[in-house]
């Protein structure tokens, strides 16, 4: 069973490692108003006797003080809220900011933590079945709230301990978590009418989206349409975004997908490091709105083969804005 527990032991968490008030009126939505409707991907959160144990002192914006009574044990996976936020809940299958601090909870030695009063905040993928399932962990949860979260050690390591960070097979781990954001699982907003001449797209029950190709030829101009509006900030130029993508060469070959990948990509809009045709696809796109964009050659690798992008070839993009 592959862990991802041993992230933990980098600062960064890649080594680990409001439903808010009313809109205004002429602003665009946050996260708790966007992910209104959306369905949670992963179970909820459960406490337990053994999480509600821990002692959890500090403000959020505050590094916390810990406490808890040598050796805890619990079971599964439990989550005890100590702040409660108004951010809207997290839902799953999503990419989150915390900052975290970790313990053994059967010797109380102190693992890995972030600076809670800095805004170097740690992204992390939550998916079902993870291992340690912080998905489960935080399903459920506002943003903006810190909670405690105690892993028994087939929870946190599947019982193998980790001996880099001195965790013992048998030995559970604690987690102090500040949720700080949230971005979309997918997209989510108002439907738009189809536009002629571009592919079909069928969203699976997660968004994941497939295609239907028309039969003509492929067009020879850049094309994009909205499929769903969302109420969020649109995209400016030189925007890093949190993106879930998939492409597809208008012969219906699929040459990379986010969703594939189990999470979703972030990198700035700009022409520098993207095909123009990405950029023009995206540009005043806003955040909850999903778009697909069909992509002449000279709008995307040209004449140069690219991977199994063979050259010459008309590319399909189909993207949900996820946040910014």
């Amino acid at each position: 069973m592959r862990t991802n527990l041993q992230k933990i032991a980098m600062l960064s968490l890649s080594a680990l490692l409001l439903t808010g008030c009313a809109a205004q009126e002429s602003g665009p939505l946050d996260y708790a108003q966007l992910s209104v409707g959306l369905d949670a991907q992963c179970e909820r959160y459960e406490s337990g006797a053994g999480a509600e144990q821990i002692s959890v002192l500090g403000d959020i914006g505050e590094q916390p003080e810990v406490t808890f009574p040598v050796p805890l044990t619990g079971s599964g996976i439990e989550t005890a809220v100590v702040i409660e936020g108004s951010g809207g809940e997290v839902l799953g299958g999503q990419q989150v900011l915390l900052h975290f601090m970790g313990f053994n909870a059967a010797t109380g030695g102190s693992l890995q933590a972030s600076d809670f009063t800095s805004e170097n905040y740690v992204p992390q993928d939550l998916f079902a079945g993870a291992v340690p399932d912080f998905c489960k962990a935080l399903t459920g949860v506002n943003v903006g709230s810190r909670v405690a979260v105690l892993l028994d050690a087939i929870s946190a390591h599947g019982a193998v301990g980790i001996e880099s960070l001195g965790i013992g097979a048998e030995d559970g781990v604690i987690f102090v978590f500040d949720i700080v954001d949230a971005y979309l699982p997918r997209a989510n907003g108002s439907s738009e009418p189809a536009k002629a001449g571009l592919p079909t797209v069928i969203t699976a029950p997660n968004g994941q989206p497939g295609i239907q190709i028309p039969s003509s030829e492929a067009p020879a101009e850049f094309a994009s349409a909205v499929l769903i509006e969302g109420g969020g900030e649109p995209i400016e130029i030189g925007d890093s975004v949190v993106l879930h993508y998939t492409g597809w060469t208008w012969l219906g070959e699929q040459f990379d997908s986010s969703w594939e990948r189990g999470a979703p990509s972030t990198f700035p809009i700009t022409n520098d490091g993207l095909i123009e045709g990405f950029v023009m696809a995206l540009e005043q796109v806003t955040i909850g709105s999903q778009v697909i964009a069909v992509i002449p050659p000279e709008l995307g690798y040209g004449d140069n083969a690219q991977g199994s992008i063979p050259a010459g070839s008309t590319l399909i993009f189909v993207i949900d804005v996820l946040g910014k």
